[in-house]
């Protein structure tokens, strides 16, 4: 269907789902860039793991299927499994990676414990519950997307607003607690966005794989840039290009977006962050090999070199071992010795720098 690639021409379910999966993967992406930093790249997967317990009581308790609704049971019971973590981390000796795991499985366990009830009385069918475990972007309408677009908004404005206060509470949380920030204040913040990245990502992406759009665009972003600023507006658009790309294949791959459009963006990001670990032109492992290569070449090469630079001059008896570096001036005879010239001191410089890189 090549009419497709013109946007324009696209159905209006593909544009509305189109421009949701953009700002969520583009909001999703830049905010994993500081939860990546912070070591804390399974909180996002606790926290939409546990959002499912959520969906379910407040279906249950209200009867109402309205996304609204169910956002905000998703929502409280996520920032109840925040506070929970948190009093684990602090309050007890269990390790956060091990909390985190703990909370995970056991808020995850009792949504499916409770969709399981519902299902018996086919309740759990007729509110769509069992979508929001692997996400349904297919049903997404454009409600759903002004709610994506206005909290994605919300999240940017937020973090470009305390960008220098966070950007210090991640790479120096002590400088970060010296000069008188709350280091609660900064936590609270990050983890209330993540919680609304989550809430209103669990629709599309699912409860299992809204990890993923969190942390890949940002390993990739990494792969390609040093400076934080890039890291994290390449790891948006990564994750906005993904969510597009994601949606478009998933409804032209098959008969009218029968894939889970989900699973396929996952897949184009775990995909993407592979390429760039592998031939990222700053960190991948092809150029480092072919670094290590070229670097023992250069090695073996000038070695001898290397060891006149190390050990100092030897005497002229040897000249014929260095005739090489003596013809490019990198050493020279003086007073009956071989000694290095600036020349060949630099050389040597530049290729124990080189191997450094």
């Amino acid at each position: 269907m090549p009419e497709l690639w013109l946007v324009t021409n696209w159905p209006y379910t593909l544009r509305v789902v189109t421009i949701g999966t953009m700002f969520l993967g583009f909001i999703a992406g830049f905010l994993g860039t500081f939860i990546v930093l912070r070591k804390q790249a399974l909180v996002g997967d606790a926290l939409s793991h546990a959002a499912l317990p959520g969906v379910v009581i407040a279906f249950m308790v209200t009867q109402v299927r309205d996304l609204p609704v169910l956002l905000i049971g998703a929502t409280i019971a996520s920032v109840v499994a925040m506070v929970l973590l948190n009093a684990i981390k602090r309050r007890t000796t269990v390790k956060f990676d091990a909390g985190m795991a703990l909370i995970l499985s056991g808020f995850f366990g009792l949504g499916q414990v409770l969709m399981s009830h519902l299902q018996k009385t086919g309740g759990a069918s007729q509110a769509g519950l069992s979508t929001f475990i692997f996400g349904q972007a297919a049903n997404m309408v454009r409600a759903d997307v002004v709610l994506i677009i206005a909290v994605s908004l919300v999240i940017f404005l937020v973090l470009v607003l305390f960008w220098k206060e966070l950007k210090l509470y991640v790479f120096d949380e002590p400088f970060y607690r010296s000069v008188g920030l709350s280091e609660r204040a900064a936590s609270g913040l990050l983890t209330i966005t993540v919680v609304l990245v989550v809430v209103i990502g669990i629709r599309t992406i699912g409860v299992v794989l809204m990890s993923a759009l969190l942390i890949a665009p940002s390993v990739a972003s990494r792969q390609l840039s040093n400076r934080f600023m890039v890291n994290a507006l390449l790891a948006g658009v990564i994750g906005a290009g993904a969510g597009a790309f994601g949606t478009y294949l998933s409804y032209v791959g098959s008969d009218r977006a029968s894939l889970p459009t989900g699973p396929v963006v996952v897949m184009l990001l775990s995909g993407f962050v592979l390429f760039t670990m592998f031939f990222s032109w700053r960190h991948g492992i092809v150029k480092h090999r072919v670094s290590v290569a070229y670097y023992k070449r250069r090695i073996i090469k000038y070695k001898r070199l290397i060891h006149l630079y190390e050990h100092g001059p030897f005497s002229a008896d040897e000249r014929g071992q260095y005739s090489q570096f003596i013809d490019q001036r990198f050493a020279t005879i003086k007073a009956g010795q071989v000694e290095m010239t600036d020349k060949g001191k630099q050389k040597v410089r530049d290729i124990i720098e080189g191997g450094r890189q």
